[in-house]
């Protein structure tokens, strides 16, 4: 099984990563994949989500989107520390959209990556924007 992270500048400069919409029950349940409109990798649309299996930074604790159902987070400080990006967990749809990325504009890719910025998985390949506001990364779970 494959998944699919994103993660990057964009989001933090745009504040993206503190959006309310991050906590509501049908994201973080996986029943809702659009969290705004402006969280886009492409022109295409929103980005689909994986809340359940998102990384959060929550008063300096790593905890995914499933950890945080039916948590109170007033008073906690929190952020988005990774998004995963919802696909079919083949590394096939992981590719469809990282291609339409790399189609895009300019896109470094890693297909040999030395470390896993991710706390889980193994690395297969990494990809940047030229710009630095987005960064992937395919891991094999």
């Amino acid at each position: 099984m494959f998944a699919l992270y994103a993660w990057g500048n964009f989001i933090r400069e745009a504040e993206l990563d503190r959006l309310p919409a991050w906590l509501d029950p049908a994201v973080l349940d996986g029943s809702r994949q659009a969290v705004d409109d402006n969280l886009t990798l492409i022109d295409e649309g929103p980005m689909p989500v994986d809340g359940p299996a998102t990384f959060f930074d929550v008063d300096g604790r790593l905890l995914t989107g499933r950890d945080l159902i039916g948590r109170d987070l007033t008073g906690s400080a929190w952020r988005v520390a990774w998004i995963r990006v919802a696909t079919d967990g083949t590394r096939d749809d992981a590719l469809r959209i990282t291609d339409a990325m790399s189609e895009a504009g300019d896109v470094y890719v890693d297909d040999e990556p030395e470390r896993n910025p991710l706390p889980l998985g193994e690395i297969v390949t990494v990809w940047e924007d030229e710009h630095g506001q987005w960064d992937l990364a395919l891991v094999r779970l």
